[in-house]
């Protein structure tokens, strides 16, 4: 049952606010799927690591993370079960979109017309505006005939920019062609966050156990590393230099990865 099918069935019940919000955020349904078939297929690659290679079912050390582990895995599947065929099917039209925007010729552009149009209604407003200002430019539709509030300035969106870019400033920091990979942007981005966020998580609330076995202790970063015997302090506690040097780097790979503003310099203003 896709996500739409669902929504139709639980209008008029309790569901149905969670629903419509779902249903306003269509400019963003292709990221948001994404983001969460991605936490889903980590969940469970996770379990697996756990329950299989790392064996914490059976060991002492790890038996207070078991059961999260456990609803982890259950969460990781529903994820893959709901989110993943929506994801790729999304994906697909998404595919299909690109293939047309990127298109300069009239005839292939009159022939994928429809399929086109149909991918963008799917997609959401950011991308039926970004067609119709395509299909203006090559005269196959007249500015009067764009629908109705779609703005030829074409709205924008930085969850979405940030989802397909191609430019970040990551990837004009360093001539890696790899880095305008939109995937691998994604993947920089969301180790970066997620990092971070740890980090935080591990100075405010700690994430080392104590004598009592209790997580409530900070690792100190830069004595973990060096093997000094006390390496944790009771959280809350900001004081490690390299904790905070941690946090920033991620933050400052996290922020890397957005859109870059401006054109992009072409080979030739490089040269002069």
């Amino acid at each position: 049952m896709s996500l739409g099918q669902i929504y139709k069935r639980t209008k008029g019940v309790i569901l149905s606010p969670l629903a419509h919000w779902w249903e306003g955020q269509r400019d963003r349904h292709l990221a948001m799927l994404g983001t969460l078939s991605f936490l889903g297929f980590s969940l469970v690659m996770w379990s697996v690591v756990f329950f299989f290679f790392l064996d914490g079912a059976m060991d002492p050390e790890l038996a207070d993370i078991v059961q999260l582990t456990w609803i982890g895995l259950m969460v990781g599947i529903t994820l893959l079960i709901f989110a993943a065929p929506e994801f790729f099917h999304y994906h697909a039209q998404w595919s299909v979109l690109m293939g047309v925007l990127e298109s300069t010729s009239r005839a292939d552009l009159g022939r994928q017309r429809k399929e086109a149009e149909e991918a963008a209604a799917l997609l959401g407003t950011v991308w039926t505006a970004r067609l119709s200002v395509h299909f203006i430019e090559h005269g196959l539709i007249r500015a009067r005939d764009m629908p109705e509030g779609a703005d030829r300035g074409v709205p924008e969106d930085f969850f979405i920019q940030w989802w397909v870019t191609e430019d970040s400033r990551l990837s004009r920091w360093f001539s890696i062609e790899g880095l305008r990979s939109p995937r691998i942007n994604r993947s920089l981005g969301l180790l970066g966050f997620v990092t971070a966020a740890l980090e935080f998580c591990n100075m405010a609330f700690g994430l080392v156990r104590n004598e009592n076995g209790d997580r409530v202790n900070t690792l100190n970063i830069w004595d973990w590393l060096n093997g000094v015997e006390i390496d944790s302090t009771p959280a809350p506690y900001f004081d490690d230099l390299s904790g905070w040097a941690v946090m920033i780097l991620a933050s400052l790979l996290f922020w890397a990865t957005f859109p870059a503003s401006g054109e992009r310099d072409t080979p030739e203003d490089e040269e002069e």
